[in-house]
């Protein structure tokens, strides 16, 4: 089973040197302050980037840019990089790794922050190993991090340092903010991005927010009715393999998918609670007590819901259609009477309880409507008895339609 998990992790996370991105009209400026117009590969970069891909024409060759000798780069209101060097938090937010130092632990970095909103305030941010920091600046001030903290306060109790609060409380001096606008300040990019934003109005600076940054992911509720293509072996020790024979069934699912808000939507989690079962029968001749030969009927009967849960990547060929592989962990979630039975041979009166699996498919959307995949499912264990082997394989055959 870890080899399995395994395999499904290393198919999702190498998917995305294939995707396809757009170019967009942008630009960059050099460490010497010249600008360049160009086409930039829109990335939709979930933390800070080190590089980024441009070109300076449609037929012109793809060349790469780097943190090293560009300070800036960006496309029109769409999203804007600007380089900084400056004092950066090393602490981690991690639960079961936090200490009980409650002062952030600095480090001058180089890095390329994404600008959230633009004005006589502006606020950036950057994220690394799932952790969000953010960054302002006021006037013609530097770029500062914002300094959110949580460290152990106890043994059992987790405590934040909000030095965050007294940062902006100081610096952005306005009639129109007052003490609680700052107490009540949560660290999260629209809260960060609605006070800046009061304090822009507030100096009567017009702002620009990149509208990117804006981008809030979306559900699709998807019904996704199949045909499953399926087959079974068991293995009882002292006896012969039997092998059914391979089966047509159906399934049914309804699938809810959450596209995530970065990488231009390329990425999604699903969970699609699935009916589906399997019949299948065989005769087998077996030997009783030492010397009889004794034939006796194995009728296999699985219906279940399962619970596949998941990621999906697409690769977007056009605005309307897009290609897509998926990995899922598949269990069990209610085995609807299904169980093993003989006709004259109780040894194989059994009860179905299979074990986690893992689904791998390819397919193609069409509108965000419409769907059509493959799904191949890895070898399951149908049976939870010592000395009792099995192989459960399938694939099925999925159409989908989106109400959303």
């Amino acid at each position: 089973m870890k080899l399995k998990l395994l395999f499904a992790i290393i198919s999702l996370s190498t998917l995305s040197i294939f995707s396809q991105t757009k170019f967009e009209t942008g630009y960059f400026i050099l460490n010497n302050g010249s600008k360049t117009d160009c086409l930039i590969k829109n990335e939709d970069w979930a933390g800070s980037p080190k590089t980024f891909e441009y070109k300076l024409s449609e037929n012109a060759e793809v060349k790469l840019g780097s943190i090293e000798n560009i300070k800036e780069f960006g496309s029109g209101e769409s999203f804007k990089y600007v380089r900084a060097t400056l004092d950066v938090d090393q602490s981690t937010d991690v639960v079961n790794n936090l200490t009980d130092v409650r002062n952030p632990i600095m480090k001058k970095e180089t890095l390329f922050l994404k600008t959230l909103l633009e004005g006589k305030a502006s606020l950036y941010y950057s994220e690394r190993e799932n952790i969000s920091r953010y960054f302002y600046k006021v006037g013609d001030g530097e770029i500062e991090q914002l300094i959110y903290k949580r460290y152990l306060a106890t043994a059992t109790r987790i405590g934040k340092n909000e030095y965050y609060k007294q940062q902006l409380a100081t610096n952005l001096n306005c009639d129109q903010l007052n003490e609680s606008n700052f107490e009540s300040l949560e660290y999260k990019s629209a809260k960060l991005m609605k006070i800046i934003a009061a304090y822009n109005k507030c100096e009567n600076a017009t702002g620009v927010v990149y509208t990117e940054n804006l981008k809030k992911g979306k559900f699709n509720l998807t019904v996704r009715p199949g045909v499953t293509f399926s087959s079974l072996s068991l293995l009882k020790l002292g006896d012969e393999r039997i092998n059914f024979d391979s089966k047509t069934g159906f399934r049914v699912g309804l699938e809810l998918e959450y596209i995530l808000p970065f990488n231009n939507d390329k990425w999604s989690v699903f969970l699609e609670p699935t009916y589906r079962s399997y019949k299948a029968e065989k005769e087998y001749l077996y030997v009783d007590f030492g010397s009889f030969q004794r034939t006796t009927i194995i009728n296999i009967n699985y219906s279940a819901i399962e619970l596949p849960f998941g990621m999906r990547h697409y690769f977007f060929v056009s605005p309307d259609a897009a290609f897509f592989i998926d990995a899922a962990i598949l269990v069990d979630i209610s085995n609807l009477s299904s169980k093993a039975e003989s006709s004259n041979e109780n040894s194989y009166d059994l009860d179905l309880n299979a074990d986690a699996g893992v689904a791998l498919g390819a397919g193609f959307r069409y509108k965000n409507k419409y769907s059509l995949e493959l799904r191949y499912h890895t070898d399951r264990q149908f049976f939870n008895y010592d000395g009792v082997d099995s192989a459960f394989k399938s694939f099925a055959l999925i159409a989908g339609y989106n109400f959303l």
